[in-house]
């Protein structure tokens, strides 16, 4: 027996009566496929049936007609060209009619996606679309006027931006209401800003209102959106700086604005700039049919202008302190759309921004100096990772260095600071302390696994991405040739510490997203992988971090250019190379005085002060003493005195002759000497007993050298000691 086909178990059980297809619609729409629809006995039914709900006097029956048109037009192209002269008969008037929310969201759909499958075939266009995209446009116009449900006015936003590039020679009619339709959404809220969705989509619309000005007048309008879009902007900056030094604008404008007209008027004009850099970015990044001049200088002058505003800067004389007060606390507001819109203009203009780049990088490196919040430094490092990623390298012998400095303590807050190193020192010295003689103490103990000594290095979100983003673009900054060698080697320092730091820490200790410590893990290795690649003798000395980012790395295709770089290296490494600054190590007793002073500018402090070196001889000793050994006898007269570090390695010589006899040769000198038959069987008093065993660790062995002992050259080792 044949299955019966999808849509007549659908016709028969579902879409048998109209409450039950309002019910059962999700279940309905999820069981619908391309194969469905193919050319079957069933598919004039399925359509009969669609037609039946779309004319029922129920407006549920209406809307779940209209949803099944929407996603059998989806699903079947031929079916929609066939019946959507009919859906659109039906569909066309809910729009000018009283009908629920539901209903008109479901007939612009419909509309919508018939007139944006009607562009590939002439004749249904004709027939279709030509005479009802215009009815469309004033219909919807209207509706978004009149409604004030905000998600109905994003769904006509959306479906204008997408049918006016489509039909730019009927909505050019209507571009006088659109304009205005779009510039009541622009022009600010107060004393709650416009939503975000709500602008971006009126944004976009405002964005593609040049194309109805057809290919010749279409540059002309888009120019002149943007100086529009540039003005209203400058009007709203003023417009916030009234308690300050007037500065390329008309002195005789100012007037003095009272504290209840700023409650008012601050708000406002900070949406206004908001909207404005919302707009600016959209229309850089809209598409034109000719080519445009972009206005980069006067671009470039607002968002500088923006950027240097300060929190220091002095107002005028005879203010009202209450909106000074206001207008400073808005800086922070001005610093975010200027970066927006710098970094919009990073991505449109590419190197034509270069000219700008030194000025631009340098009013960013002083805010972010300023130690700014983490969602201030978030912006800030984004703005700066997009001018650096899409302009040229900076040609400055001082903004990379500075830029640097500004940007290693935002990765130093993974590692420990000296407070909890002197703090796990102190611990650890005194648990040693009292375990003297025993066995060597344990790395963890009981209450050291579960003891929290920090909190979770990333509390918020922004300080994750953070760390992401000024890994980013010091990963850039070390690719800049311009960068001190100084500044190089500390940041080199710092991304290898925080790569060994990482492995040591728990996922929950540095945020309470789990994904985190993945990521950041794998972007320092990737990035302490490109740094040490940067030769081939220094890349052949990292063959660690090439076969660890090669095993754990997600990207295989870098992986293998590691590889192959080292494998098949594109010069041939010199004979007797100079060391570069990658291959610096981490001790302190080889930083050169340069980069001590950068280091201690920064506050980085990689380990603790050295201790006196008493303290390290008996540190030393009981390392290298054996466990086996225990004489109380020999080993007090040793510890009084500092033993020099060179017969450090000889004190577990004469300890024990049992048990260095199984050794070579070489460690049976002492042996030989204390088998006399006086020393180790007679009482002797304290004085004499160590000196049998100190013999051999005395520089001077003169009395040695009288005893005939053929089968080992000590004259040879008395004279290398000495």
């Amino acid at each position: 027996m044949e299955p019966s086909h999808p849509l007549k178990a659908l016709l028969q059980l579902q879409l048998a009566t109209d409450s039950s297809a309002v019910l059962h619609l999700p279940y309905t729409l999820a069981s619908l496929t391309h194969e469905c629809l193919l050319p079957s006995s069933h598919l004039s039914k399925w359509t009969t049936r669609i037609n039946s709900l779309l004319h029922s006097k129920d407006a549920g029956a209406r809307w779940a007609g209209l949803c099944l048109a929407y996603k059998t037009s989806l699903l079947s192209r031929n079916t929609m060209i066939e019946y959507a002269q009919s859906w659109l008969g039906v569909a066309l008037p809910m729009l000018s009619k009283n009908e629920p929310v539901p209903n008109l969201k479901a007939a612009i759909r419909l509309l919508r996606i018939i007139f944006s499958t009607a562009i590939g075939i002439p004749e249904f266009q004709r027939q279709v679309a030509t005479p009802n995209v215009p009815k469309f446009n004033v219909a919807i116009i209207g509706l978004a006027e009149k409604h004030s449900d905000d998600e109905l006015k994003i769904l006509i936003l959306e479906s204008l931006t997408k049918l006016v590039p489509l039909y730019p020679t009927l909505n050019r009619a209507s571009h006088a209401a659109l304009s205005a339709l779009t510039l009541r959404f622009l022009s600010g809220n107060a004393p709650n800003p416009t939503r975000m969705p709500l602008l971006e989509a009126a944004s976009q619309l405002y964005s593609v209102l040049p194309h109805t000005g057809g290919k010749v007048g279409a540059a002309n309008l888009w120019r002149k959106s943007v100086d529009e879009t540039l003005a209203f902007g400058w009007s709203a900056f003023f417009a916030l700086r009234t308690t300050f030094p007037t500065e390329g604008r008309n002195a005789s404008r100012d007037t003095a604005v009272s504290t209840d007209e700023a409650v008012m008027a601050i708000p406002l004009n900070v949406d206004r700039l908001r909207c404005c850099t919302v707009v600016l970015c959209n229309l850089l990044s809209a598409t034109t049919q000719r080519l445009v001049q972009l206005p980069l200088g006067p671009l470039v002058k607002f968002t500088t202008t923006l950027l240097l505003c300060t929190k220091d800067d002095k107002g005028k004389e005879h203010i009202d302190p209450t909106v000074h007060a206001m207008e400073l606390s808005i800086i922070p507001e001005m610093w975010k759309s200027s970066c927006n819109l710098i970094s919009c203009l990073a991505k449109c203009a590419r190197h034509h921004l270069t000219p700008n780049l030194t000025r631009l990088v340098s009013y960013l490196t002083f805010h972010l100096e300023q130690k700014p919040t983490a969602a201030q430094r978030l912006i800030l490092l984004t703005t700066v990772q997009a001018l650096l990623v899409h302009c040229h390298p900076l040609d400055s012998p001082l903004i990379p260095t500075r830029l640097a400095k500004a940007i290693l303590p935002s990765l130093a807050v993974i590692l420990a600071t000296p407070s909890e190193v002197q703090a796990s020192a102190d611990s650890t010295a005194s648990s040693n302390k009292n375990k003297k003689g025993k066995k060597r103490a344990r790395a963890y103990e009981g209450d050291e696994v579960f003891k929290l000594s920090r909190e979770v290095i990333c509390p918020n979100a922004d300080d994750g991405k953070v760390l992401l983003a000024a890994l980013e673009v010091m990963r850039l900054l070390l690719r800049n040739p311009n960068l001190s060698p100084a500044m190089q080697s500390i940041s080199a320092r710092v991304l290898l510490s925080v790569l060994l730091a990482l492995p040591q820490m728990t996922p929950a200790s540095l945020s309470r997203d789990p994904g985190l410590h993945r990521e950041l893990h794998q972007l320092v290795q990737t990035v302490n992988t490109e740094l040490g690649s940067g030769t081939t003798s220094v890349m052949s000395k990292s063959l660690g971090l090439v076969i660890r980012s090669t095993i754990s790395g997600e990207d295989h295709d870098e992986a293998f250019r590691q590889l192959e770089i080292l494998i098949h290296p594109r010069v041939p490494p010199l004979v007797r190379s100079l060391p570069h600054v990658e291959a610096l190590s981490l001790f302190r007793a080889e930083e050169p005085q340069e980069e001590i002073d950068v280091r201690e500018e920064l506050g980085l402090h990689g380990v603790l002060p050295d201790a006196p070196p008493s303290s390290q001889d008996v540190d030393m000793e009981d390392d290298i003493t054996p466990s086996p050994y225990v004489q109380d006898t020999a080993l007090e007269p040793m510890k009084a005195p500092p033993i020099p570090k060179l017969n450090a390695s000889l004190d577990s010589a004469p300890e024990n002759p049992s048990y260095s006899a199984p050794q070579k040769p070489g460690p049976q000198i002492p042996t030989s000497s204390l088998k006399t038959p006086p020393l180790p069987k007679v009482a002797i008093p304290p004085p004499p007993s160590p000196s049998a065993p100190m013999q051999p660790m005395v520089a001077a062995a003169d009395d040695e050298e009288d005893e005939e002992m053929p089968a080992i050259n000590m004259d040879s080792d008395s004279e290398e000691d000495e």
